[in-house]
């Protein structure tokens, strides 16, 4: 039986924010691993959100203990259908996240926030991202990665999760989007790189994609964050390493530490011919709403507009402050990692 539709009105911002808040702690023991059989259920309810086949979704939604909401973003004026937990004494019961399909996308492209409990703002960054470049899908995890213990409820560590099963309807196979995985880190990790790095980007496999050398270089370009780097396997005086990188930098060490090499979602999106975006930024550039909803989160969103699939019934912003400027902000970028 199909729980009544919830239907509700705000921004998307604060509804992250709150989603965020729901999320079991580290260490609560809490977090409910899913069986086989509910992973397969919330496959079908991915693909019947896939297909805005909304009526199937609430019955679907119901007999997992989630609810089906129709979400009308006061910011864009978009209307996002979104599955979340129904919750009990107003907290969940599982820890599995939260997933939003935009009725009124632009952007062939899913938002992902794996971390949000321990990448600081993250949820912001994503909710920001996803708004702004229309984009077709928002997932969010619900617990943090450690809540039953070390990594226990970590869907970039884990082969078998909900999260790992709407990507994989949403991000190839059945679903077309490319998935951008917004991450963060802390300055334990950050002591491991060159001074002033404030981003390092990977598709999990070593590779150089177009997506990542266009964020590099606008990052860089912006002048108020340190240097952007992207892990990868070439050798040190190739030279699409030496664009993102830099003379004489080595892309493979130390930046394997953020390399996403074990990443499920990212083997995931590869096998199926996919594009996967991870997505690692300082703590510096996620603090602050300017640093982050505004530089940030429309550098990559300028990016994704330059490089997604697009619907072809909308009108779409041009993106040009990237695509002709793609060549010089390459040299910048070349250049200011050159001098250090």
């Amino acid at each position: 039986m199909a729980n009544a539709l919830v239907v509700e009105s705000g921004e998307f911002y604060d509804e992250a924010l709150r989603l965020k808040n729901l999320a079991f702690a580290e260490n609560s023991g809490l977090y409910v691993p899913p069986t086989e059989n509910q992973r397969q259920d919330f496959r079908a309810l991915a693909q019947s959100l896939y297909d805005n086949d909304w009526p199937t979704a609430d019955t679907q939604a119901a007999a997992l203990g989630y609810e089906l909401v129709k979400f009308t973003n006061t910011t864009t004026g978009s209307t996002y259908w979104g599955v979340r937990e129904t919750l009990v004494n107003n907290a969940q019961t599982k820890g599995w996240g939260s997933f939003f399909i935009n009725e009124d996308y632009v952007t062939t492209v899913t938002v992902e926030v794996p971390h949000p409990v321990h990448d600081t703002n993250t949820h912001r960054l994503g909710a920001r991202v996803f708004e702004d470049a229309d984009a077709r899908g928002f997932m969010m995890a619900g617990s943090h990665r450690s809540a039953n213990g070390s990594q226990t409820a970590n869907p970039t560590s884990l082969d078998y999760s909900i999260f790992q099963e709407v990507h994989e309807v949403w991000n190839g196979g059945y679903g077309d989007s490319t998935a951008w995985q917004m991450h963060g880190y802390g300055s334990g990790t950050a002591d491991h790189f060159p001074d002033g790095t404030d981003a390092v980007l990977s598709d999990g496999a070593g590779n150089v994609t177009v997506e990542m050398q266009l964020l590099d270089a606008a990052l860089e370009g912006i002048g108020l964050f340190g240097d952007a780097y992207v892990f990868n396997e070439l050798e040190t005086d190739d030279p699409l390493n030496e664009q993102v990188n830099g003379e004489g930098v080595n892309g493979y060490s130390p930046f394997w530490r953020l390399g996403a090499r074990n990443n499920p979602q990212g083997q995931y999106s590869r096998d199926q011919g996919g594009t996967f975006v991870h997505a690692e930024f300082s703590y510096y550039m996620r603090t602050t709403p300017t640093r982050r909803d505004q530089l940030l989160a429309e550098a990559i969103v300028g990016v994704i507009q330059a490089t997604a699939t697009v619907q072809q019934s909308v009108d779409v912003p041009s993106p040009a402050p990237f695509m002709p400027m793609l060549a010089g902000l390459g040299f910048l970028a070349l250049s200011r990692k050159s001098k250090k």
